[in-house]
């Protein structure tokens, strides 16, 4: 018997703060585990709240990002999963109705495209395109609940799904600086989905869950029911915030404000000692000074408190914090400082952890951590085979999207 080939998928995390390529490969024979075969990261110096501002900068960060990656595994980059985030970012959900054609036949494949291409026909901006749409549930003949509708005997069929928009431009800045770089873009994905993978269990899914992935200038949100998206969006505020508010509160570099959050930061000031205090080195005298413990971790605990009311608003507003069953999931690198899930449970009154990556083989002591849930994420979905988007077969966004690039760059090169 012919043994299966091994995929390798290459996932290009284009953050705020730094751009991450992970090189995977399937393992066939072990429980399918994702093994890692190289990583690499370079600060990501051309993007602003994920959109590019600097479009030489995010190239030369992309091809040394990609290069670490190449040079520990051995391997070749040429097309890449690509993670996309930015506030440009929305989400809504939509409903489209059709009249099945053969209802004694039952629902066809085509009368379920026809019903969620009917859900897709909404008015937006002009600058926007449709990324994703992905269904939440069918409605055979007023009866809902329907995943796969397929052979369904009905007369009407309700497509209700949840779509996710994006600016047209700035994902074309992203493609452009990708392909300058000498990468192919095989696939695109939002972020907070692509980290959903690697953490979410299929249990959580189905009870609801929320996910919030707080990344370098932006955090991502995705609200999961009955296995199913219900809820995605960006909130406007990461880690990058926290360290300017050091900055500024403690009177230092952001070098050294970021350093400091790393070190000594953590989410609930009334866990630290009113009177410890830690050195810093101040600008003003340029010589090293004390600073209040506490006050660092006020800082950091009013501006992730502010995250998650603004991520509690998102999902009062949607009506769904009394479906999310299930809890708060936390990834990115800022779900490492500690305490943050304990103020997540008191702002969300659900159950919280940080998520990780699990059961990966190869560099897993390196990658199982909150900081490569996206990109290992993005592996995931390369090796599933599965089309995000839907412009290869019917017409969306990529596929006019990618003539649009396509000439830009001709145009510019």
């Amino acid at each position: 018997m012919r043994k299966r080939r091994q995929k390798i998928i290459n996932g290009l995390d284009v953050g705020t703060t730094k751009i991450c390529a992970i090189i995977g490969q399937s393992s066939p024979g072990d429980d399918d585990k994702l093994t890692i075969l190289g990583m690499g990261s370079n600060p990501s110096d051309g993007l602003k709240r994920g959109m590019v501002v600097d479009i030489d900068a995010t190239i030369d960060s992309i091809q040394k990002a990609v290069r670490k990656a190449e040079e520990q595994a051995g391997v070749r980059v040429r097309d890449v999963i690509v993670g996309i985030a930015g506030g440009h970012i929305s989400s809504q959900n939509s409903s489209g109705m059709i009249e099945v054609r053969y209802p004694i036949r039952g629902v066809s494949e085509q009368d379920r495209q026809r019903a969620i291409d009917r859900a897709r026909q909404i008015t937006i901006a002009k600058d926007m395109e449709i990324l994703h749409d992905y269904p939440q549930e069918f409605i055979c003949d007023d009866q809902p609940g329907y995943r796969n509708p397929i052979g369904v005997s009905c007369s009407k069929l309700e497509a209700r799904v949840h779509l996710v928009l994006a600016s047209m431009t700035s994902v074309s800045n992203v493609v452009k600086c990708i392909k300058h770089a000498g990468l192919r873009v095989g696939d695109i994905l939002l972020e907070s989905l692509a980290s959903s993978l690697p953490i979410l269990s299929d249990n959580e899914r189905d009870l609801g869950v929320m996910l919030i992935d707080i990344g370098g200038g932006t955090s991502d949100l995705a609200v999961f029911t009955r296995g199913m998206i219900k809820l995605s969006g960006v909130i406007p505020l990461g880690g990058d915030n926290i360290t300017n508010d050091i900055a500024y509160g403690l009177k230092i570099s952001r070098h050294d404000a970021e350093n400091v959050k790393k070190k000594h930061a953590r989410a609930m000031a009334d866990s630290v000692d009113a009177d410890e205090t830690i050195e810093v080195s101040g600008v003003l005298k340029n010589r090293p000074v004390n600073a209040k413990l506490r006050f660092l971790c006020e800082i950091t605990e009013a501006r992730l408190e502010e995250i998650f009311i603004k991520a509690r608003k998102m999902i009062d507003a949607a009506e769904l914090h009394d479906k999310i069953y299930a809890g708060t999931v936390l990834t990115g690198g800022t779900a490492l400082l500690p305490d943050i899930d304990e103020l997540a449970e008191r702002i969300f009154d659900k159950p919280a952890k940080v998520g990780a990556p699990q059961g990966l083989k190869g560099m897993s002591g390196i990658m199982q951590s909150p900081i490569y849930s996206t990109g290992i994420g993005l592996v995931l979905h390369g090796l599933s085979g599965e089309s995000s988007n839907k412009y290869y077969s019917n017409g969306n966004i990529l596929r006019r999207f990618s003539h649009y690039v396509q000439n830009f760059i001709d145009w510019y090169s």
